[in-house]
């Protein structure tokens, strides 16, 4: 089992850099045609939370 606990334990720093990679990761995915609509959705929360904590 594997728990990941980001807002509890992470720095500000830390948070932002796993959002960078995590938008990252997706916007490589969204070039494809294998994109969803959960993958757009979670696109839009990343860079909201990115936003919010800059």
């Amino acid at each position: 089992m594997n728990i990941t606990l980001f807002e509890t334990y992470l720095t500000k720093k830390d948070r932002l850099d796993e959002i960078d990679r995590q938008l990252s990761a997706l916007e490589e995915k969204l070039k494809t045609p294998e994109r969803t609509v959960e993958d757009i959705i979670l696109h839009i929360k990343l860079i909201k939370e990115r936003n919010s904590l800059s």
